[in-house]
């Protein structure tokens, strides 16, 4: 399992396929309001926060694959560990604030289980790679 779960492959990916998302959704390629809040009910605020939302995920996606490029051993699996951690703890956060919103991205496993099945690669492809130099 140790040799399928290697940060470098995890973090590069990950950031790979994040990065294109939020700048699909940035530039509305995704229509990331109306899959949140419906098609009949959402307007130009709800538009910019799904933006600043990809805006600010774009650079944590930019930081995951840098790491996976650039940084080496004990260090890069650390950052797995505290980039997929982090990510898992967005989710529980935004689940927790979205309470009993009928928001798209909460409600849908669709919408929520492929972002937090790769932030849990990240984790234990970071914990497996601890004792690395």
């Amino acid at each position: 399992m140790k040799e399928y779960m290697k940060p470098k492959l995890w973090l590069t990916g990950v950031g790979a396929i994040f990065t294109i998302f939020m700048l699909l959704t940035y530039a509305e390629i995704m229509n990331a309001a109306e899959t949140g809040w419906g098609a009949d009910n959402y307007d130009d605020r709800d538009v910019f926060y799904e933006k600043g939302w990809a805006a600010t995920f774009l650079l944590i996606a930019i930081i995951t694959i840098v790491s996976g490029q650039f940084v080496e051993g004990r260090a890069q699996a650390i950052l797995a560990i505290t980039i997929g951690g982090g990510n898992i703890l967005i989710f529980i956060l935004t689940f927790l604030a979205a309470g009993d919103l009928d928001y798209g991205y909460t409600g849908d496993p669709v919408n929520w289980a492929p972002p937090m099945i790769m932030a849990t690669g990240l984790l234990v492809s970071g914990y497996l790679h601890l004792d690395e130099e």
